[in-house]
């Protein structure tokens, strides 16, 4: 049975419906909403975009078409009610379809900002799929792999653009190495640590789509919970806009 909730990421103001038996948008996609920075004009795509939930709640930082690119149609369809609930139609698109055949809706080139959370974790025996075959999907490279991502990422994003990922740290070598192979280099890189004890579990990353070398800023990390086990005064204001 569906259990449908309408939540809202930080302050952007636009509503997300979500299928809680199927997936919900979690801190990752609060974080890479707040660490994006979107054209204000132009084109932006939200790649693995699951239920739309990054794409969408960009709609309250520009004013560009904004394209959801899904696999999963239970997903896509949630998206779309989203679109409808938010008054976006005429900004925001759904595309149900596989990556793979992207350039049947956005030309090579032409991507002004583009932002992916895309599955972290490889495919194994132990990969749970019976369950939640539309979560495993969204976690896990069933329907894509990492290298088929920053490989569209290239073909679609405009020279001198920029896309904006979260990651796993323990990924991020073979990330940033896939990124190279495709001319985007990374600018920026963000860790965040649920306290300052724990090892990083989330990386966020800015790169720009070039064929000359950038260097690379690494930012301070941010830091979940404070010695106190209360949010951070800085995860707070992204988390709850306060």
């Amino acid at each position: 049975m569906s259990i449908i909730s309408q939540d809202i990421i930080s302050n952007s103001k636009i509503v997300i419906n979500q299928d809680k038996e199927l997936y919900s948008f979690n801190l990752d996609t609060i974080l890479l909403y707040n660490f994006a920075k979107p054209v204000k004009k132009g084109k932006v795509v939200d790649l693995c975009a699951g239920n739309g939930a990054i794409g969408l709640s960009l709609a309250s930082k520009t004013n560009a078409a904004i394209y959801l690119i899904e696999i999963q149609k239970q997903l896509a369809d949630l998206s779309k009610k989203s679109i409808s609930d938010n008054n976006l139609d005429g900004q925001v698109f759904s595309i149900n379809d596989d990556l793979k055949n992207i350039q049947e809706y956005i030309a090579h080139d032409t991507v002004d900002t583009l932002v992916c959370n895309p599955p972290y974790f490889k495919v194994n025996e132990q990969t749970a799929i019976k369950d939640n075959s539309v979560l495993a999907i969204a976690r896990h490279e069933l329907k894509t792999t990492l290298k088929e991502i920053i490989s569209t990422i290239k073909i679609v994003l405009k020279e001198n653009s920029h896309a904006f990922l979260v990651y796993r740290p323990e990924r991020l070598s073979e990330l940033l190495s896939l990124m190279v192979q495709e001319k985007l280099q990374p600018k920026r890189l963000r860790f965040v640590r649920s306290s300052s004890q724990k090892d990083a579990n989330l990386v966020l990353i800015d790169a720009i789509k070039t064929v000359k070398t950038a260097s690379l800023k690494v930012e301070p990390d941010l830091v979940i919970y404070d010695e106190n086990h209360q949010l951070s005064k800085e995860a707070n204001l992204i988390i709850n806009g306060k």
